[in-house]
């Protein structure tokens, strides 16, 4: 069976997606299933969180890169000569590394040249330019049970857009605060509007509250939101836990880490959820 392909987004920073994506491929690997990460955000923070520490100018990633990967296109590069292992069971990497930024202006050089190059009917012939990432999943989707896939804080990013592209689910982290709630509604709105595609893959969408306390205003803020996305809104939250900022800075999964602790709980029962959620959409 292939890979179910997460993609975790939201156009703000400082939302969790890292931290959700992190503690997400450390559950599901830790449960045994195989999970493929990809690390589309040019600050690399993924790739840090999963190697160790290893930052994205190490020479461990030269030429073994998302962006290297990408860039080969044309020279028919493999998905599989670019992962590499993560520090955890059954957790592997398509890591960032200092190219990364150059990435969506290398998208649409490919497309161009895959519009002028390949025929339709060619596994290389893109039909849009938001395929590319897809195009190179597919090689490896029968060896994963998932494919979880950090993404830039960002709008208008065509990487960004072939991340969504290429998602069966999209996961997006909400701040519990006032302006994470109104990007969290432009991401949401931007990705039904690419599921009115033809040719979309998103079977559905996700928005989990993060980092809530126990205040009125978070009260607030999930009332607002129950209102607005229905059974969009998880039930699930990420509590706010010191232990989060405790273990980005040890570079390991609050889930690894502090188990006992509220946000690691959390993040259980978010991934129990996540489960039930998946398997409602393939039962439709």
């Amino acid at each position: 069976m292939a890979a179910t392909v997460i993609t975790i987004a939201v156009e703000k920073g400082g939302c969790g997606k890292t931290v959700t994506t992190s503690n997400l491929a450390y559950l599901m690997g830790d449960e045994g299933k195989k999970v493929l990460c990809l690390d589309t955000d040019p600050q690399g923070n993924l790739t840090f969180a999963l190697t160790g520490g290893n930052a994205i100018t190490s020479k461990a990633f030269a030429n073994r890169s998302l962006y290297d990967m990408i860039d080969g296109f044309r020279y028919n590069t493999q998905t599989r000569d670019f992962i590499v292992e993560s520090e955890y069971e059954n957790v592997d990497l398509i890591p960032a590394n200092d190219q990364t930024p150059r990435l969506s202006k290398r998208l649409e050089d490919l497309y161009t040249d895959a519009q002028r190059d390949y025929d339709r009917g060619d596994p290389k012939y893109l039909a849009s330019d938001t395929d590319v990432l897809d195009y190179f999943l597919r090689q490896v989707k029968d060896e994963y049970d998932y494919i979880l896939i950090d993404t830039q804080p960002s709008r208008d990013s065509l990487l960004l857009s072939n991340a969504i592209a290429a998602a069966d689910y999209v996961l997006i982290p909400l701040k519990c605060d006032s302006f994470s709630e109104d990007s969290a509604f432009r991401t949401y709105v931007l990705c039904n509007e690419m599921r009115k595609s033809k040719t979309s893959r998103i079977k559905g969408v996700g928005v989990m509250l993060t980092m809530v306390q126990k205040s009125a205003a978070s009260q607030d803020i999930r009332s607002d939101c129950r209102a607005k996305l229905g059974a969009t809104l998880f039930n699930a939250e990420i509590a706010f836990g010191k232990s989060v900022d405790n273990s980005i800075n040890r570079c390991v999964p609050v889930c690894y880490s502090a188990r006992t602790q509220p946000p690691a709980k959390s993040y259980v029962a978010a991934y129990e959820e996540l489960k039930k959620r998946l398997a409602e959409l393939e039962e439709k």
